[in-house]
This record gives structure tokens, sequence and C-alpha cells, in this order.
């Protein structure tokens, strides 16, 4: 039983995920290389030995893999699936160097190798537009809804009811905007302005770091905004046998006044509630526009803070309603996908640079089960949070392949530029000893993927 709840909550769903991002990647290549005539011998989906497959009309061989891992187009004159040359490349008659790809200019072989990340982008894109049309976006206005007290908004003197107007040189729309911007930069200076009594006004903000723990007890460590955004006193769930399920509170009560004070957000009543246990308190609360009055008592709730101090505070049980979602028309839609798409971009090349410059650990890396056990975990929470994962990691896709390395998508690009300044290709030799290295680049980095994803599922934690 316990294999197929891992077949059924992890395995399908990454199946699903990476065949379909590996075949619009492949689809790019090969939709470009016959749109440019050039003759594609396969088109596989996977690696190894050939599980299925048929061939078209066009002599395509279409064929699933043993090896899910990636794929590859097979295009006519290639040594093998890294796109080389074969040896038999010079000796093609006329005919057959109409089809060849290496008998392709310059721009027709650098717009086959680029479609395929471009695809990706694309792809990633047109999902997140779909996405925004049907189900929405989560739209939560750049408000401070409260600020933790010690925490890094306090210190950089930020209020309550201040509104985020640009966050480290990026001009700011909602408060996800925000969280994104402080999780990549934890104990760094960053500039934010905010608007305050109709005036804009600068601060310097250094997120602060919060170690995270894993289910498997790995830990990373982020930026934390030390505020929150704002939140109507609206009850999006009810825990079971809680103090609020005895009291009788609902989903979708809103909280306006407690013991006759009135609140205007979540956090007030949190606040409130913390510092009552076992307190009697009236709520006066608006149920389907009707006023009702209801009275819960919170319960005791012992803890250790983060420097290991033993606290006692009330819970009532109740948590907050879902950020706002804005469905939006296809152009509205598409525009925001762009948008998002480039947040995303913006993010993924931060963190990459991150890697280079010594910012962030290699250890954060994720590879195939890594990427497994996020699908899995994505479908489990909804298909909202499945395709939104599916768009991310096309634009990781389509990013990672754009990286001047031999052996993928920007290596041959950059083999391309220097073609077209020489005026000639790399000759054979040097181009070999670029694969190699680039071979021993993408293996290292398989390795290393590989080599995390063991320590996270069953190796030694991070401290």
């Amino acid at each position: 039983m316990e294999f197929i709840s891992v077949l059924w909550n992890y395995i399908l769903p990454f199946l699903v995920l990476f065949t379909l991002l590996v075949f619009v990647h492949e689809m790019g290549h090969y939709s470009v290389a016959r749109r440019n005539g050039v003759r594609v011998e396969i088109f596989s989906i996977g690696f190894g030995p050939e599980l299925f497959g048929r061939d078209d009309r066009w002599g395509t061989r279409w064929k699933f893999c043993a090896i899910p891992l990636g794929g590859y187009v097979k295009m006519f004159g290639d040594a093998d699936a890294a796109s080389r040359p074969g040896e038999a490349v010079q000796r093609l008659t006329p005919e057959q160097r109409k089809v060849s790809f290496y008998h392709k200019s310059v721009r027709q072989r650098a717009a086959i190798v680029f479609a395929g990340p471009a695809v990706n982008y694309l792809f990633a894109v047109l999902i997140l537009a779909l996405l925004f049309m049907t189900a929405g976006q989560r739209h939560t206005p750049a408000v401070v809804g409260a600020v933790i007290p010690g925490g890094a908004a306090e210190s950089a003197g930020l209020h309550t009811g201040d509104t985020i107007v640009q966050f480290a040189g990026r001009n700011i729309d909602r408060f996800e905007e925000v969280e994104q911007v402080a999780l990549l930069h934890p104990g760094q200076a960053l500039r934010i302005v905010v608007r305050r009594d109709n005036a804009e006004r600068a601060f310097r903000l250094t997120p602060e770091p919060r170690t995270v723990r894993d289910k498997h007890g790995n830990t990373e460590v982020y930026g934390v905004l030390g505020a929150v955004r704002m939140v109507a006193p609206v009850v999006g769930r009810v825990l079971e046998n809680s103090a609020a399920a005895e009291a009788g509170l609902m989903n979708g009560d809103r909280i306006v006044a407690i013991d006759g004070r009135p609140v205007s957000t979540f956090q007030e009543v949190r606040t409130v509630v913390m510092a009552g246990p076992e307190k009697r308190l009236r709520l006066r609360i608006l149920r389907d526009g009707r006023s009702l009055g209801l009275t819960v008592v919170p319960k005791v709730y012992s803890y250790r803070d983060g420097a290991g101090v033993a606290r006692t505070v009330g819970r009532i049980g109740i948590g907050v309603a879902p950020p706002p979602m804005k469905r939006h028309g296809p152009l509205a839609a598409l525009w925001a996908a762009v948008g998002e798409t480039w947040s995303l971009t913006v993010i993924s090349a931060t963190a990459i640079g991150q890697m280079f410059a010594g910012k962030r650990e290699l250890r954060d890396i994720g590879g195939p089960l890594r990427i497994a056990e996020m699908s899995g975990d994505m479908a489990q929470i909804g298909i909202y949070a499945f395709v939104w994962f599916m768009a991310a990691i096309s634009l990781s896709l389509c990013l990672i392949n754009l990286l001047p390395v031999p052996m993928l998508d920007g290596g041959h690009l950059l083999y391309y530029g220097i073609e077209a300044i020489r005026g000639k290709p790399l000759g054979e030799k040097a181009q070999e000893f670029g694969f190699r290295i680039g071979m021993a680049l993408v293996l290292g980095l398989m390795v290393v993927v590989t080599w995390n994803d063991l320590l996270r599922l069953f190796g030694a934690h991070g401290s």
C-alpha cells in the first residue's frame, strides 16, 4: 500500500509534469527545425532503451524511453543526442545537405536551438495566463497590516497602514511581491519606499534571516520581512475541538469587535487572543449580514520561542481566509502572466547569481528527486499550486538550458555566436574539447543535485 501511495502521490505527478515540460521544450526545437527544412530523425521523451514509439510519414521516430529525466531531438547529421556533428556530415550529397542541420545558416541553427528554451518560457506565461483567467491571481494590496515587534520592518521604521511602492529597485503592486524579495535577501540591506500620509518615504530594511526546517529535518535560510499583510478579521477555517468551534464560530464569520472594542485586522484579533489565555472574550461578528454575539475562551498554548524562552499564550483555533483572488480577462490575464513570469525570472536569476557569488550554498540546489517530491506536494495541495509549480519549473528549464555550457542549448548558442563573429565555425578539436568540458560540468551538476536530494531525504540535515 505504501508503494501505491508513493506512486500515486509523487511518481505520477512528477511524470506528468516532467513529460509535459520536456515535450514542450523539444517541440520548440522540432517545430523550428521543420520550418527551416531540417529532417528530424528522432523525437524522444526520456533516454535509454525505447519503451514504445512510432514512425511518422516524414521519417521521424517518436518514442518514449525508460529513463524519464529529459529528452532530445536528433536531427539529420547529428552523431548523438547532444547534437554533435557526425563524421558523415562532410560526405553528404547536395540533396542531403538541404535537410541537414549543419548546412543551415548560423541564424537558422541559432533559431532552432533557441526555440526550446523560448517555448518553455512562453509555456510558463500561457499556463499562468490560463490560471489567472480561471482561478484568478493572488492579489493582496501591498499594505502593511501589522509590524512584528523587534522585527526587520520595525527596525527600518515601517508602520501599520504603509503602502509599499518599491522594494530593492522593484516597483511593487502586491504584498506577495514584497515577500518574494525579502525571501531571497536574508541579512541584506535593501531600499524600501512606502507611501504614508500621501507622501513617499524611503527606508533601509534588512530582512531577518530565518531558518526553516522542512519535513525531513533539513534547514534553509530565508529572509523575513517582519511585517504581515493587511488581513481582514474574517475566519478562514475553524480547527476541530478548538475554543472557536466550541463557541460556534464558522468559516466566513467577520469579527468586528472584541469586548466592545472594534477590530479591523486579523492581527488585532490575534493580539487580543494571545494576551488572554482562559479569559472570556465577548465577540461581535457578522454572519450573512446579521450581527451576532458569541463568547469564546482561549485555550492555553505553551511553546519556546527562537531564543528558547518558554512562552504561554492563548489560542482559539481559527485561521485567516485565503489571500484574495483576482480574475482577469484574456488580455489582462496575459499581461499579468508576463509580469509574474518576469518576477519569477528575476527571482531565479538572483538565486543563480547568489550561487556563483557564494551567497547561497550548493546544497540548496535540488534535482529530480526534489522535483518529484515537490510535484507530489503541490498536487496534494491542489491544481492551482501544481500548475504554478509547473510554470516555475518550465521557467527554470529555460534558464538552465540557456547557460553558456557546451552540451546545453546555451553552449550551442555560444558556439554560433563565435562562428558569426569569426565567419567560420570553431575547429573540430576546439568543439570536442568544449563538449568534454560541458559533459563534465553537466555530469558534475547531476552528481551534486542527486547527492543533495539523497541527503535531503535520507542523510545528514542542516544545522
